[in-house]
């Protein structure tokens, strides 16, 4: 058993495994808590060579050394393992002596894990092929079968020829159309050829090898259900690519209907100009459009609006007595809140109203003019041939909403522990300036009061970053650090020691690349202020920081800018030049008494 641990030590995957084939399961048992108890000694320092060169064959070792199926899904599907995992061949390799129900068991739970837990799908499908269980239909697995498929290794093999190859074509195939944001990676790939996905999939139903129903059925939900615009528009091209008969289209009617009221503009585009075939055929009802109309007439989107109308028009002109319900449709579009919109329904009721019959229709048209703007509510009133009254131009304001109210900047935290749980929710998912200002200015404060204090309650929120356990030739700080998204993580790698005070000292004397875009110059005006602070908590803390905002806005009062610069008088501490730069460029002037006053102030100052 030492041998074995040695091998696993030393990263000699090969010998691992040999070692393994000749043990009993009871043996394998025994030695598995010697493998928990290596896992987390690397886990501790993840960063290492010895780290690196362990971790492939402690992999394999610890999936072998379990009989639960839901322990060696949780080993193989670990987040520490996912950056040097042994290769699914080895896995496979390791666990294939198992009975198929527990292989078809492990294969499910790792197939179950997020997308994000980046299980290998040659590991899943290789253990789905060993059990002969079900395929799971899961996002991971889906998502991994179609990355699987879109690479093309060999010379003459396409998307077409493996999907046919598929032994599972028909289960993942539905599965496909379920799930979340494939259409991302649909996108890579071609969108013409036999290595498109459009193409390959309206093939195989065209030959029958996938229920050509069952398939278009599935992309119209897929449509009708939205999500992100990849799929949107990978699911459209799809759609077209089966390139439905006049009968198809006819019995998605309400599929139409609905993806012409609700969908996204790309979407609905497409249900409008297939709905508007239809009508024009005569293959739609007058109550069909008139439903279509009320919706589409109120969308954002001007194209499809003015489409509509367009379509609304031409159906009139072909029979006159649908006029009577289709221009009261056509009236609605008065209320859109763009006026071009306005006039050109207006236009439409002009040119047809005399085709209406009925006290009803005239009085819906009247009723639909009082939503026009002034000018067109006064044109109506001569064109539609109503009472006047009852179109009288109302007085038009224009209504802004009121104006923000500035907000001040919460103090810095008080406590090192409140601060650290605001500096790990800045790591985790950002904000805005205010507290990103806040949160600086109480690093700087706390570092200055109780460094160590400090240290110890950033120690949980870092731990998971990479540059915490890397070696430090690894890190190279002008090069990570240097923009502003890590710009927080530079004062915490200051705290820990992990960036060498020659790298601080050497960008505030010469400055960081920063980045070589058009706003290059903004990142190294930014860069330039954090280097410094960084470098002057390592060498001579500051109290704290002159330039955190009084307001939300970015703004800072003059007053308060003096009185800083006083308690540095009196703590006879020397001023942050990047820091007093940015001060000055937030001091808020447009109160001229105020600023007066604080000039005063400071003058007294020196």
């Amino acid at each position: 058993m030492s041998s074995l641990m040695d091998a696993v030590r030393a990263g000699r995957t090969a010998d691992a495994v040999s070692l393994l084939d000749g043990m009993t399961d009871a043996e394998r048992r025994v030695l598995f808590p010697e493998l928990r108890a290596l896992r987390k000694e690397l886990r501790a320092d993840q960063w290492t060579m010895q780290s690196r060169r362990a971790y492939p064959t402690l992999h394999a070792a610890g999936a072998a050394c379990q009989t639960g199926a839901a322990g060696v899904a949780s080993w193989l599907a670990a987040s520490d393992m996912r950056w040097w995992p042994a290769s699914p061949g080895v896995l496979i390799d390791v666990l294939g002596d198992r009975a198929p129900g527990w292989l078809a068991d492990v294969a499910h739970r790792i197939a179950e894990r997020p997308v994000a837990a980046q299980v290998p799908y040659e590991l899943m499908a290789g253990l789905v092929r060993l059990s002969g269980c079900p395929v799971p239909t899961t996002e991971a697995y889906v998502h991994g079968w179609v990355e699987h498929i879109s690479h093309v290794w060999q010379r003459g093999d396409t998307v077409l020829d493996r999907l046919r190859k598929d032994p599972h074509l028909a289960q993942l195939a539905a599965a496909l159309f379920e799930t979340n944001d494939i259409g991302s990676r649909l996108a890579w790939a071609p969108t013409e050829g036999p290595n498109s996905w459009t193409e390959a999939l309206a093939r195989l139903t065209a030959e029958g090898v996938l229920d050509r129903k069952a398939t278009v059925d599935a992309c119209l939900a897929r449509l009708l259900r939205g999500g992100p615009a990849a799929d949107h528009r990978v699911f459209l091209r799809m759609l077209q690519a089966f390139a439905l008969t006049r009968d198809e289209e006819r019995e998605h009617t309400a599929d139409w209907l609905a993806l012409a009221c609700d969908a996204a503009s790309v979407v609905a585009a497409h249900a409008q100009s297939v709905l508007a075939s239809l009508a024009l055929d005569g293959e739609l009802t007058t109550h069909q459009l008139v439903e279509m109309s009320g919706a589409v007439l109120f969308r954002t989107e001007k194209k499809l609006v003015r489409a509509q109308l367009v379509l609304l028009g031409k159906v009139i002109a072909r029979d006159p007595l649908a006029a009577g319900e289709l221009l009261p449709a056509a009236a609605q579009a008065f209320g859109h809140e763009d006026s071009d919109v306005q006039e050109r329904a207006l236009k439409l009721v002009e040119r047809h109203v005399g085709k209406v019959q009925g006290e009803d229709a005239q009085n819906e048209l009247a009723s639909a003019a009082e939503q026009l703007i002034p000018v067109l509510r006064a044109r109506a009133v001569r064109s539609l041939g109503v009472a006047p009254a009852s179109l009288e131009p109302v007085p038009y304001e224009e209504v802004l909403p009121p104006a923000p109210e500035p907000v001040r900047v919460a103090p810095a935290p008080e406590s090192v522990t409140e601060l650290a749980e605001e500096v790990g929710a800045l790591l985790a998912s950002g904000a805005d300036v205010a507290t990103f200002e806040r949160t600086l200015d109480g690093l700087v404060r706390h570092a200055h009061q109780d460094r160590a204090a400090l240290v110890e309650a950033l120690g949980p929120v870092v731990a998971r970053l990479w540059w915490v356990t890397a070696e430090s030739p690894q890190i190279r700080p002008s090069e990570y650090f240097g923009n502003r998204p890590h710009s927080l993580e530079l004062l915490l790698a200051t705290l820990l020691d992990k960036v060498p005070t020659a790298a601080l000292h050497a960008a505030v004397q010469h400055g960081t690349s920063g980045s070589e875009c058009v706003h290059g110059a903004l990142a190294r005006a930014f860069n330039a202020r954090i280097w410094e602070v960084a470098y002057r908590i390592r060498t001579e803390p500051l109290p704290f920081l002159l330039s955190t905002p009084t307001w939300g806005t970015g703004l800072l009062e003059p007053d308060e800018l003096v009185s800083r610069l006083a308690e540095y008088r009196r703590r006879d501490a020397q001023v942050s030049a990047a820091d007093f730069a940015q001060a000055l460029l937030r001091v808020r002037r447009e109160d001229r008494t105020a600023a007066a006053s604080a000039a005063s102030r400071a003058a007294a100052l020196g």
